[in-house]
């Protein structure tokens, strides 16, 4: 009867051995790991693609404001081509008005003939520099 108890613990040691080697074996495979680079890359990839819809998104919103801005400038180009083309239509205003011009010319054409007569006067020569002695060196 010891025989019939042997064999049956070596058995029921084998099955029970079977299954937790089965279970404790399932967590150590490649198979184990191979899941958890998965459920890694599972996330990963989700990860990505949440940043590539916010890159996205701030793309979008700056080719808005740059959109906005150059209609912006757009429009400001044409309010001053529009200001240009109305000063050529206009005539143009002079700096001065017509009274104070001619004042201007006469008053230019009389300093131009007090100048010229100035150029005229005697040139004597300095006090200093004459044969008599008067001025610095007496």
């Amino acid at each position: 009867m010891s025989w019939i108890v042997g064999i049956l613990l070596v058995i029921a040691g084998a099955i029970v051995g079977f299954f937790v080697a089965r279970y404790w074996l399932a967590e150590h495979t490649d198979e184990a790991e191979l899941n958890q680079q998965v459920t890694q890359t599972k996330q990963q990839l989700a990860d990505y693609r949440q940043e590539v819809a916010e890159h996205l998104a701030t793309a979008q919103a700056l080719v808005g404001q740059l959109e906005e801005t150059q209609d912006k400038l757009k429009a400001y180009l044409h309010h001053s081509a529009d200001l240009l083309q109305r000063e050529q239509e206009q005539p143009s205003l002079p700096f001065f008005a017509e009274d104070t011009i001619r004042e201007l010319r006469m008053a230019n054409k009389v300093n131009g003939e007090k100048r010229r007569s100035d150029d005229k006067a005697p040139s004597d020569m300095p006090r200093d520099y004459s044969d008599t002695k008067s001025g610095l060196f007496k």
